[in-house]
């Protein structure tokens, strides 16, 4: 069994060569003490991962790793210290015994005071890379372990040099001249008063197989350039090795990302989150860090079940970052570790001077004391939009951020000039490791780690521009929301849902705090007519109907005369998100209060403006009738939900953004499905599709795809009802979909189990049953005939499985996840799709054929 559980070794040849030879009699030890890696890491302070690695059979071990290792498992560390040199002889000759046996220089002892932890990528990484390259720089923010790293990688390469190893260790130095001079001291050469070091060294150097370490250049990055420049077009032979914040920009330069460490997966839902796996315990770096750092600390802490998730959260919130972690763990000694997290709002107080390392340089001895030295390092700009960057949650579009860095001044103008200097400073930022950038779709998105962005928050309050910053985020993306609410209605809405899914946790932020002084009550109305498609369509229904129910208890009427379509406009959201949310009650009152208040809405004197005013009233007047329907429709009351739907198309008017003219088409039709009136169905359907078509919507077309597979499904049509859900979920991989994901899951399993695809139904049921409660959506929404549905098919596969079968396809199910189970069963029954179903009647496409008006009128009142 190796360190990953459930996950076996690879087969080894002992004929293949010595190690792997040794790798197997390494295995052979640990299997006779009865040991798996994880218990071995408990005693010797490396990873599970490590050790395994250390008889895997693709590299040597590394003398401490053997040593650790044959501890663990009780052997004799000296009799395995012998067969390792016997081994290196035959794999690499005298020479490398010579270097192996050198002495190390001071600083580069393999003996650390503390473990190791993960870093497996980036010491291969850079292992690889000093073989490429003549310098390799290690970059990341401050306090993530670039040094520790960077001293493992030293220990790692000795092999290769033998002419020795030296550290250059520049944290303290004033100016960049003195880089030279604190090299040659390094390397314990005499400069004379007139030389100038970097010849002196090079004297020295020459003809020698050397690495050489800059440890902590960030702040000499010129005086580093000029020096690392000057060595290696002087000394061939030369390697360098540096840590920085940012890289050195030297020629061919070779530069390593130095991230946080793993962090456990925790799957956030609506409002709360879910618990971590025993594995993601034991695989994630941070978590062994802490644990490793706790029990250190405060004798006999573990992570067990009981406080493994609270673990978790904590190197979450932490963001892996290894200096926090362990600052975080001394804390131990005074406080639990509940109240740790209850008190992380306040990091930079919590991870002062009193969990410190008396043996850690003095930026190294808290966590303000590291970031403050960041801040310091950063230009007037860069520093500006560091505060105003640190409002956004979950990351910013680069094109976002030059346009809130642009504003980031109160009356600053905004031009050409300014959006440059904003780029700048953004890239500034990057360089420094305190924002990174990830590509999507073809746009650069960059994120900030929240502890980042709390001491730039910090900052920002102490600045004086905190209003007028708060203002202008919330303004931004107030108006983003904005103009996806009109958007929807256009061939454009894809894009936007797109757009308004990565903003989700900024507008998470925005709509539940309240709002600054000041701020029009409108700008929030305004913007809540791109919540009620974003919402449904991310799954976060009831997170949705939550952020409506908080605005309209702000501002429960509308907040003037002018303000009241807009206000009514926000009404319609809220009502639709309750409904959808299972509060009938709640969608009801709300409907109410949209339509006294159009009542109440004044008219105007203008011949054009009353023209106007009319319209609006109209298409109010539809929408809401229209949300009458759907709430009939969802209750199973069909007259009163066609009633309503005929007012509302009767009205001529129908705001383009809400969908209203075809969605009332497609309730009509689905009232008939509900009647089993098929004849009637089809038609309507299929004429709100086409109108959905011509309008480039593609959120409606995968809905009315399923509606119309529903539809067909109860006539008796499987295989034409197959190929419209295959159909629909093309559209939902399109704007990532998810409500309509789970939705036609539901009709898919009905129809498999249905057609003696018991085990395919299973598995998509399993990976359904995870998609509707994080959603806050009751399942299908509350329809009674789906449940139904959902009903007869679950006691299909149950009774056609047996529950033991059943079981095991349901677990399946959940393990794959939702997209992935419904390509399988899509795939598995291409049989159906394609038109070699096992002896089903065939059937032309439905939608296929050209739709008419006589959806409409033959259904009129």
């Amino acid at each position: 069994m190796a360190g990953r559980p459930g996950r076996r070794e690879q087969p080894l040849d002992p004929k293949a060569g010595p190690l792997e030879r040794f790798a197997l009699e390494l295995r052979a030890l640990r299997e006779n003490a009865g040991l798996v890696y994880a218990e071995m890491a408990d005693a010797a302070h490396f990873t599970p991962s490590t050790l395994s690695q250390a008889a895997a059979g693709h590299r040597l071990p590394t003398r401490e790793v053997l040593r650790a290792y044959v501890r663990a498992c009780g052997g004799d560390p000296h009799s395995w210290e012998e067969r390792w040199e016997h081994v290196r002889r035959e794999l690499y000759g005298a020479e490398t015994q010579r270097k192996a046996t050198r002495v190390v220089p001071q600083g580069f002892s393999d003996a650390e005071a503390t473990s190791f932890v993960g870093r497996e990528r980036e010491l291969a990484v850079s292992g690889q890379l000093l073989k490429r390259g003549r310098l390799v720089t290690l970059v990341g923010i401050g306090g993530v372990g670039k040094t520790r790293l960077a001293r493992r990688v030293v220990c790692e390469v000795a092999e290769r040099f033998s002419d020795g190893m030296y550290c250059a260790e520049l944290a303290d130095l004033g100016t960049g001249d003195a880089v030279a001079q604190a090299v040659a001291s390094a390397v314990g050469v005499h400069v004379e008063a007139e030389q100038d070091p970097v010849d002196a060294l090079s004297a020295a150097l020459r003809g020698r197989n050397v690495l050489l370490l800059l440890d902590n250049c960030e702040h000499l990055l010129d005086g580093c350039a000029r020096t690392a420049s000057g060595l290696l077009a002087l000394v061939p032979e030369l390697r360098i090795l540096a840590t920085s914040r940012q890289p050195l920009d030297v020629g061919a330069e070779y530069v390593l990302q130095v991230r946080p460490l793993s962090l456990p997966t925790l799957t956030i839902s609506h409002l709360h989150e879910t618990r971590i796996g025993v594995e993601d315990a034991l695989t994630s770096s941070a978590m062994t860090l802490f644990a490793d750092r706790a029990e250190a600390a405060c004798p006999g802490f573990r992570v067990t079940e009981a406080n493994r998730d609270a673990v978790a959260r904590l190197c979450r919130r932490l963001d892996g970052l290894p200096l926090a972690l362990e600052i975080a763990a001394r804390r131990l000694r005074t406080l639990s570790l509940n109240e740790l997290l209850e008190r992380l709002d306040h990091r930079f107080r919590l991870l002062g001077p009193g969990g410190r390392d008396r043996t850690a340089h003095p930026r190294h001895q808290a966590l303000r004391a590291l970031f403050d030295w960041s801040y310091e390092l950063c230009t007037e700009a860069e520093q500006t939009a560091w505060q105003q960057l640190s409002l956004c949650s979950g990351g910013v579009l680069l094109a976002d951020a030059e346009q809130l860095c642009a504003h980031a001044e109160e009356g600053e103008a905004h031009d050409v000039a300014a959006t440059d200097k904003a780029l700048e400073a953004l890239a500034g930022l990057v360089d420094k490791s305190l924002l990174t950038r990830v590509e999507a779709d073809g746009h650069t998105r960059v994120h900030m780690l929240e502890t980042v962005r709390a001491y730039g928050q910090e900052r920002l309050k102490e600045s004086g521009r905190a209003q007028f910053a708060l203002h202008h985020h919330r303004a931004w993306y107030l108006n983003l929301a904005a103009q996806a609410g009109l958007a929807y209605g256009t061939s454009k809405q894809a894009e936007w849902l797109r757009r308004l899914r990565a903003e989700h946790p900024n507008l998470r932020q925005i709509v539940t705090a309240p709002p600054p002084a000041g701020e029009p009550a409108e700008t929030v109305l305004r913007a809540s007519l791109g919540f009620w498609l974003h919402c449904l369509a991310s799954a976060n229904v009831g997170e949705g109907a939550h952020w409506m129910r908080k605005i309209l208890e702000r501002h429960p009427r509308p907040p003037s005369l002018d303000a009241t379509a807009t206000w009514c406009r926000a009404a319609w959201v809220a009502g639709f998100l309750l409904l959808l949310h299972g509060d009938h009650n709640g969608t009801q009152e709300v409907i109410n209060r949209g339509e006294r208040a159009l009542d109440d809405m004044p008219s105007t004197s203008g011949t054009a403006d009353r023209s106007a005013h009319r319209a609006t009233e109209a298409e109010l007047t539809a929408a809401f009738l229209q949300l009458r329907s759907l709430a009939a429709l969802v209750t199973g009351d069909t007259e009163t939900s066609a009633k309503y739907a005929h007012s509302s198309l009767a009205t001529k008017h129908w705001p383009a953004s809400l969908l209203t003219q075809q969605q009332c088409i497609a309730q009509l039709g689905f009232a008939a499905v509900l009647q089993g009136d098929h004849a009637r169905s089809t038609p309507l359907l299929e004429q709100a599709l086409a109108l959905s078509e011509a309008q480039g919507n593609t959120w409606h077309r995968c809905w009315l795809l399923w509606a119309l597979a529903v539809n067909h499904g109860e006539a008796g049509r499987p295989k034409s009802a197959l190929q419209l859900l295959h159909r629909a979920l093309q559209h939902t991989k399109e704007i990532d979909e998810h409500m309509g994901e789970a939705a036609l899951s539901e009709t898919l399993a009905w129809i498999l189990s249905s057609y003696g695809e018991a085990r395919s139904a299973a598995v998509v049921l399993g990976a359904v049953d995870r998609a509707w409660h994080p959603s806050g959506a009751p399942r299908l929404f509350g329809f009674a005939l789906l449940t139904a549905h959902r009903e007869r098919g679950l006691q299909n596969v149950r009774q056609s499985l047996g529950e033991a079968e059943y079981a095991c396809a349901h677990q399946e199910g959940q393990s794959l996840g939702l997209r992935h189970a419904l390509e399988m069963a899509f795939r598995d029954n291409e049989h159906f799709t394609h038109g070699t179903g096992r002896g089903m009647t065939r059937h032309d496409d439905p939608t296929a054929k050209k739709s008419t008006q006589k959806g409409i009128d033959g259904c009129a009142p």
